[in-house]
């Protein structure tokens, strides 16, 4: 290795040096950035029309792999998955609940069907309009 190398790498190596020494030295005694602040989330209310499950259920398996009865408070839906938390409120009253079975897309404009446990607590009757959100 010729010589004029050596001396143009000895050269490069203390300039990174001191560049490296230059910024710790400038870095001393700053204070770290304050942290960002937590994104500030809100859940909107949907608006829905529901209709109540059909027929007798008691007994009946979900496609979300639970056993209707006449306690079961829940929601049926074409693609929410099972089990999300869901808030749906009707007439000033909100009650937490889940998606606990799947129902078909219909053409005749419901988005729900709750089980019989969830409407009489709600107070619905049959197709009704809804508020509904994700729970938070």
């Amino acid at each position: 290795m010729s010589p004029a190398l050596l001396q143009r790498q000895a050269a490069l190596a203390a300039g990174a040096l001191l560049a490296t020494l230059g910024v710790l030295a400038l870095g001393e005694g700053s204070e770290p950035p304050a942290p960002l602040p937590p994104p500030q989330v809100s859940i909107e209310w949907e608006r829905a029309v529901v209709g109540v499950l059909p027929g007798r259920t008691d007994g009946r398996q979900t496609a979300c792999g639970s056993e209707l009865d006449a306690g079961t408070m829940g929601v049926a839906h074409p693609l929410l998955p099972c089990g999300v938390d869901l808030d749906v409120s009707y007439e000033g009253k909100v009650v937490r609940t889940e998606v606990v079975d799947r129902m078909p897309v219909t053409s005749d404009g419901l988005e729900f069907l709750l089980t019989r446990a969830l409407a009489r607590d709600l107070g619905v009757a049959g197709e009704t309009p809804i508020r509904w959100r994700f729970a938070g």
